[in-house]
């Protein structure tokens, strides 16, 4: 006897949620199902499709070449969708929802946490879950639907994606209080021949802008250490353990900014999001005034 079977938005849904936490158990508990539930559901889409979605890899999962192709669409009709919501809500102007903001640590650490306490103050109703990682993984992250918002470089520019321009930053060359450079009123980048830095992992923004610096100056320095964090690389640098690149947002009584004009960067910082969800100008216009308004008098860009 042959069953005919259709595939719902709910699987979709299952699908796209089960990509993003990377294993079945994570997800059920998610969406508030069982394991064995979620995977009944995921079983009836493969039988749908005619394609197994995922690979099992122990306990990591990994998509077929058809799970590949589904979710690019499924993460076009999840925002078709959530754009319809956004529209049928649309009469009332009040700011709703679950919003995802993916960004790099620095803005993750020093920029968001005073932002997101406006929003809750204003906006009861909204909630914000903040996923910290490089920038390339949060490009990455928008595109593929795993988060709602980034906060990106102009460096991760995408052409699927919307950008807004939201902070100016300056990447600065530092050093504890107690270096031997601290106190210097000029300096050559040849004088730092002699001392150690303390670098951001490789695929770090910053360790990427640092080092095209560097290689414009011929200057091969002496690596210390390589750190995730801003915590980490602030925390190293304050110790004396050398040489660090950090944004002036995270400057603080401990560090001492290094004359050397040819080390410093400027980047600019910006909200991104998916073409397919127009609907979030809202948010992202609740955001950025969130950190204007209240900042107005107390930080020059």
């Amino acid at each position: 006897m042959d069953y005919f079977f259709t595939v719902e938005f709910r699987q979709i849904r299952y699908f796209i949620e089960i990509h993003r936490k990377g294993s079945f158990l994570r997800a059920a508990s998610a969406l508030g199902l069982t394991q064995p539930a979620l995977s009944r559901q995921i079983a009836l889409l493969e039988r749908e499709l005619g394609s197994d979605l995922f690979l099992r890899h122990g306990r990591r999962l990994e998509l077929t070449e058809a799970g590949s192709l589904l979710l690019e669409k499924a993460v076009r009709l999840q925002d078709l969708w959530q754009e319809t919501l956004d529209s049928v809500r649309g009469s009332n102007d009040a700011l709703t929802g679950n919003y995802r903001i993916a960004t790099g640590g620095t803005i993750a650490a020093y920029i968001l946490p005073a932002m997101l306490l406006g929003m809750k103050k204003k906006y009861p109703d909204v909630s914000f879950q903040v996923v910290e990682g490089d920038l390339r993984a949060t490009r990455d992250a928008v595109l593929w639907g795993e988060v709602e918002i980034g906060i990106l470089t102009d460096q991760e520019y995408h052409p699927d994606l919307n950008h807004r321009h939201f902070i100016s930053d300056r990447i600065l060359p530092v050093v504890s209080a107690r270096h031997p450079l601290a106190n210097q009123k000029k300096l050559r980048m040849a004088d730092l021949g002699d001392y150690e830095f303390v670098y951001f992992h490789p695929q770090s923004a910053i360790r990427r802008t640092v080092e095209a610096r560097m290689q414009s100056a011929n200057f091969e320095p002496v690596i210390a250490m390589e750190l995730r964090s801003v915590d980490a690389v602030i925390r190293s640098v304050e110790a004396g353990l050398g040489i660090g690149f950090v944004s002036h947002y995270c400057m603080n009584k401990n560090l001492i900014s290094l004359p050397v004009p040819e080390l410093e960067a400027s980047r600019e910082f910006y909200f991104c999001w998916r073409k397919g969800r127009p609907g979030m100008i809202r948010a992202i216009d609740a955001l950025q005034q969130s950190y204007i308004l209240p900042n107005r008098n107390k930080r020059k860009e």
